[in-house]
């Protein structure tokens, strides 16, 4: 084979190579493009599908709430939080104190000294709301990191004061833990009304009712003490909510301590917002001129001291300024209305108002203990093993902020 016929041959086999390459580089180029296609199609699928779930996932929730609200007649709601989670609400209008005052005192015949006006519940930094959206049921376990409230499940426990309030304020604007001045408010609504509510006081039933029952955590017998008593958000009787009725809040009293916003007791000194603003960082609360101060100076063992005394100062503390550990005595009396004041102390309307004094003890029931030492924050109601300490005046101020118990929970609160 002479040399010009090899060089042909392989000229010949270079052009084969070079259109093969030129094939695989068309046939690369259209893979590419279907490759393109077929992603950019799947990615406009992927957001049709969630724009479509979202869609979808409003219009449930205002069928949802739509329903909610034409069943109670408009005295519930459902508010979709933020975090997408469903909130059942219940209305509060706006009342005056000289109303409560009055209808209290045509039922009881006490005077509570409440004043005149709008309650503090519907003031915020002197601003007059017609409304506050309270939680009807404890707040439960939600989606993305959050917190919902709905009926017929367990409530979010173990969780301290600051997980509680941060879970509510990050629901978004307008969301916050429910303050003192709210519970206050409907409390002594209900009193007026004749609606106290009861509850699970006694291991998943009442303990003045004990028919009055409730689904417990652990499906219990009602009374029996041991086992899980905590009982389902909401499933108990309507003489469990607010005001008696299913359109109600409900279990205020018993079943779990409910942690309060706006209010602490700080080395024993009653420390508030003056009226119902969240917004208001606790350096801005006011110090009240009033302490618990203690019968005696006993700072040995963990026992109670004794009864707290309202007082203008403080003679007797039982433990060491700046602690906020449980090492030293606490204070305690079964009625909150029932702790006697110095000479000295200055009645104090806004305490009044808060159910932290009381002119009279025909008023709300439950007991109130704490510890007049460190920084401690509010948990009112009482739990399911208190019985008749718990109650609407029962309060809780032996804890500090980072303290968490399978009995304590929140409820979140909603400005409109």
């Amino acid at each position: 084979m002479s040399i010009e016929q090899i060089n042909e041959i392989v000229s010949a086999a270079d052009r084969v190579v070079t259109a093969i390459e030129s094939k695989a580089a068309e046939i690369d180029n259209k893979t590419a493009q279907l490759a393109s296609d077929y992603s950019s199609k799947k990615t406009a699928l992927e957001q049709q599908i969630v724009e479509s779930s979202a869609e979808l996932a409003i219009v449930a929730s205002a069928g949802y709430r739509k329903a909610i609200e034409d069943a109670s007649g408009g005295r519930n709601t459902v508010v979709i939080d933020e975090q997408g989670n469903p909130n059942v609400m219940v209305r509060i209008p706006r009342f005056n104190y000289e109303d409560l005052n009055q209808a209290i005192f045509d039922r009881l015949g006490v005077d509570l000294m409440l004043g005149t006006g709008t309650p503090t519940m519907f003031q915020r930094n002197g601003e007059q709301m017609g409304e506050v959206l309270i939680a009807k049921y404890l707040a439960s376990v939600g989606a993305n990191g959050g917190c919902s409230v709905i009926g017929g499940v367990q409530p979010r426990t173990s969780v301290n004061y600051n997980v509680a309030k941060a879970l509510c304020n990050n629901k978004g604007d307008g969301w916050h833990m429910m303050s003192i001045h709210e519970w206050a408010a409907i409390a002594l609504w209900s009193l007026a009304n004749d609606s106290l509510p009861r509850g699970n006081t006694n291991f998943g039933r009442s303990h003045e009712k004990k028919l009055e029952t409730a689904r417990r955590a652990d499906n219990g017998m009602p009374g029996d003490s041991s086992g899980l008593a905590r009982t389902d958000t909401g499933k108990g009787p309507v003489t469990w909510a607010h005001d008696h009725t299913e359109w109600g809040i409900q279990d205020l009293v018993g079943n779990v301590w409910e942690w309060l916003d706006q209010m602490m007791l700080d080395e024993g000194q009653i420390v508030t917002t003056l009226d119902n603003n969240p917004g208001i960082v606790e350096e801005n609360w006011v110090k009240q001129a009033a302490w618990f101060d203690s019968p005696e100076p006993n700072s040995v063992g963990t026992a109670s001291a004794g009864s707290p005394i309202l007082s203008a100062s403080i003679i007797n503390r039982n433990g060491p300024i700046g602690s906020d550990e449980h090492n030293n005595p606490y204070l305690t009396n079964n009625h909150f209305a029932g702790i006697a004041k110095s000479d000295t102390y200055q009645k104090a309307e806004i305490l009044r108002r808060l159910l932290i004094e009381s002119e009279s003890t025909d008023t709300v029931k439950g007991y109130l203990t704490c510890r007049n030492y460190g920084k401690r924050f509010p948990l009112r109601g009482g739990y399911w093993h208190v019985g008749s300490s718990a109650g609407l005046g029962a309060i809780n101020l032996n804890h500090s902020r980072l303290y968490e118990a399978s009995s304590f929970s929140f409820r979140p609160a909603f400005f409109a």
